[in-house]
């Protein structure tokens, strides 16, 4: 099964990927660093909420729906 870190990590590549923005344009519009974005998208590092909450707010999602598409994606994996 996946941990809710490896389901966090392909919702941002997913997110990014459906908005046909590259990893450049995120982080000069939501002021992290690409290379963090990075290791966020490739779960090599746990992520700190502030840092989420900037890539979400870039991309207009709000935050608690981000995780009700996590949680639904973590309860179809268990299926």
């Amino acid at each position: 099964m996946k941990s809710t870190r490896e389901l966090i990590a392909e919702e941002l590549r997913s997110i990014r990927a459906r908005k046909k923005i590259n990893i450049e344009e995120v982080a000069d519009g939501s002021g992290v660093n690409k290379d963090t974005i990075s290791r966020y998208e490739n779960n090599l590092v746990s992520m700190q909420i502030d840092i989420l909450e900037k890539l979400l707010s870039y991309y207009c999602i709000d935050f608690d729906i981000f995780f009700k598409n996590i949680y639904a994606n973590k309860h179809n994996l268990k299926e």
